[in-house]
């Protein structure tokens, strides 16, 4: 079967899924509240595996957020060759320390959205700059909250850090008036992305 359905596929697939499981998303149990009704998600996530015991009915945000987790747990900064077998399950030792050191779960409610939220959204966008050399500000910022579960006015905040005088990413005025991040004395992007 080919990877986008066809509109009459995709609706008799609909209409089976919907007998089997009932017209809700399998995650939060809502109803559709748009006139497209639910998404149709392969549970393993194996876009290719039509099976339909691997296919499930999602809401919108439901199927966005299982996709971005699965794609945020895919991501690494520095490559899973780099990385040594004791710290992919053990995590980056100086985060460790940090984490140690300091009690964010016992602290304010900014530092414990800190401590769930800030390094996998700086990690997110640091490797995002790098490997397209530029960012829309507004996608680091909708984007990025939609990743890591956290709202647009925090991944601001982690943002103005990040384009701070002594963080890594410098914000730059595309031709279209676009604001785009790109790494602190990097060349601007070729034909203003």
């Amino acid at each position: 079967m080919p990877r986008r359905w066809g509109s009459n596929t995709r609706l008799w697939a609909y209409r089976y899924l919907v007998l089997r499981d009932g017209e809700h998303c399998a995650i939060c149990k809502k109803n559709p509240t748009t006139r497209n009704g639910l998404d149709i998600d392969h549970i393993d996530g194996d876009k290719n595996n039509y099976d339909p015991l691997n296919l499930q009915l999602l809401c919108r945000h439901c199927n966005v957020v299982k996709e971005n987790k699965s794609r945020l747990h895919e991501i690494s900064y520095l490559g899973p060759s780099d990385r040594g077998e004791r710290e992919r399950e053990e995590g980056n030792p100086s985060t460790r320390l940090v984490k140690e050191a300091v009690d964010y779960k016992g602290g304010s409610v900014e530092m414990q959205a800190s401590f769930l939220f800030e390094l996998d959204y700086r990690e997110w966008v640091l490797l995002q700059v790098k490997g397209r050399g530029a960012l829309l500000k507004k996608e680091a910022v909708f984007a990025g909250a939609e990743l890591v579960g956290c709202s647009p006015t925090t991944t601001s905040k982690y943002l103005a850090k990040l384009t701070s005088a002594a963080g890594p990413l410098q914000e730059y005025k595309d031709k279209l008036g676009d604001t785009l991040l790109i790494p602190r004395n990097g060349h601007k992007p070729a034909g203003d992305l």
